[in-house]
């Protein structure tokens, strides 16, 4: 496993951001959700979980509509760095999901990426997206054994992932493929402890592993569960007074229902920026009042009470623990 891939992908979105302004450039980084839907119910996931505030809008992007926002973000310059596949949703229920991809390709998107639970990523559907041309993927695994795995993602299919990872490894090395590979793992009170075992057992099968600690404030949770489950205490928690969030300057983020939203964080809590199915227009979506009205409380450091952004881990202190060890 060679080290930092994907921690190094993921401080560059979240890092240093130039164009801190109301009217940044078209954003470098594009996300298209093409299915909100999804086959586990992960304790801690604020969409399907058992503890979400609210269920998503379930729905599928209709390939066209998907085929026509890659052609008007490589019109207007959006998504030039990289463009994904994912938001709420698990992205291997789309059935043109490799059409989606190879479609990007050849429009001339340099990076595409998706992340998945990989339980329907089987060696067939593996071999499609990864012949369709598919930059990076990330795969959700939070558990090193079958009853844990259980229990944190509701479901028995711990033996399958495994078995679809290898696959999905020995078709990249078999193919000299150039696809970053990486697996992410949210660290709760009971698997504290377990990355040097995870490693053990994943680590020769991905270039990176990044484990993160669980975020439990936007679920609907008891005490109780809190108790089981949090990992980060109240000396990590003081917040950066002079964070500005990258995201809202330099990515944009679309979901399956053709709505723009600030970030994956406020996927289900009714704020929408733009409406595409009103007006199918990207740069009109990111020149929008509420894009500016957010941008302009950060940049002017306004009280974020009452917003999306209030409780949003990114603003803590403790931001490191999200690549750690």
């Amino acid at each position: 496993m060679s080290e930092g891939i994907m921690k190094q992908h993921m401080k560059e979105r979240l890092g240093k951001v130039i164009n801190f302004c109301e009217n940044p450039p078209v954003p470098q980084s594009l996300n298209i959700e093409l299915n909100s839907t999804c086959n586990q119910s992960c304790v801690f996931c604020p969409f399907h979980g058992k503890y979400a505030p609210s269920s998503p809008f379930l729905t599928a992007m209709k390939k066209k509509d998907a085929i026509a926002l890659i052609d008007m973000a490589q019109e207007h310059g959006i998504g030039k760095k990289e463009i994904g596949f994912y938001l709420a949703g698990e992205v291997f229920l789309y059935k043109d999901l490799p059409e989606i991809i190879s479609y990007a390709k050849k429009a001339g998107f340099a990076y595409t990426f998706i992340t998945t639970n990989g339980v329907f990523a089987t060696p067939d559907r593996m071999k499609e997206v990864l012949d369709a041309g598919l930059d990076s993927i990330r795969i959700s695994i939070n558990a090193t054994n079958r009853s844990m795995y259980r229990e944190l993602h509701g479901s028995d299919d711990f033996d399958k992932v495994f078995d679809n990872l290898k696959c999905m490894h020995n078709y990249i090395k078999d193919n000299s493929l150039k696809v970053a590979t990486s697996i992410s793992c949210v660290i709760t009170k009971k698997t504290i402890g377990i990355q040097e075992d995870f490693k053990k057992i994943f680590g020769e099968y991905v270039d990176d592993i990044v484990f993160i600690p669980v975020m439990l404030q936007r679920l609907s949770c008891d005490e109780q569960f809190i108790k089981d489950y949090q990992v980060i205490d109240d000396t990590q928690t003081e917040i950066k007074s002079d964070f500005i969030c990258p995201l809202l300057f330099d990515t944009m983020y679309i979901n399956a229902n053709l709505e723009v939203v600030p970030c994956c964080e406020a996927y289900d809590t009714n704020c929408v920026f733009y409406d595409l199915k009103k007006d199918f227009n990207l740069k009109n979506a990111w020149n929008s009042e509420s894009y500016k009205q957010y941008r302009k409380k950060f940049l002017d450091h306004e009280t974020l009470s009452n917003t999306i952004c209030e409780n949003c881990t990114l603003r803590l202190k403790g931001i490191d623990r999200f690549f750690c060890e």
